[in-house]
């Protein structure tokens, strides 16, 4: 499965989600793709955030566990603001519900580049 993101590609195979700059959208947007692989690489294994199997150096590819999107219902019921708010840290995830999901029973940011 293939999706596009407003600075990335992000190919679902299997239990893993893969996620490169886009190019076709233009050099800014490609640069912009790249800063997001980065960030999602600095901030993964915090706590709230989906961790980063493998990731390139510059950030030309980030591997990720896939996550199961939220429902309606299960959207409806969450409060991103309140979930990014972290003691000592804010989750860099945009209030939207396809930057959320659930992995090994939790909820986490899988957007957050």
């Amino acid at each position: 499965m293939k999706s596009q993101g407003s600075t990335r590609t992000v190919y679902c195979v299997g239990g893993l989600a893969i996620k490169l700059p886009r190019l076709s959208a233009g050099w800014e947007t490609f640069l912009y793709g790249l800063l997001a692989n980065m960030q999602e690489r600095r901030f993964s294994g915090l706590d709230g955030t989906c961790p980063v199997h493998f990731s390139t150096p510059g950030g030309w590819l980030v591997v990720m566990p896939r996550a199961t999107l939220l429902t309606d219902a299960e959207w409806q019921a969450f409060d991103p603001e309140t979930f990014c708010d972290r003691k000592e840290y804010r989750v860099p995830a945009e209030p939207k519900r396809d930057s959320f999901g659930w992995l090994n029973g939790q909820i986490v940011a899988i957007d957050f580049g």
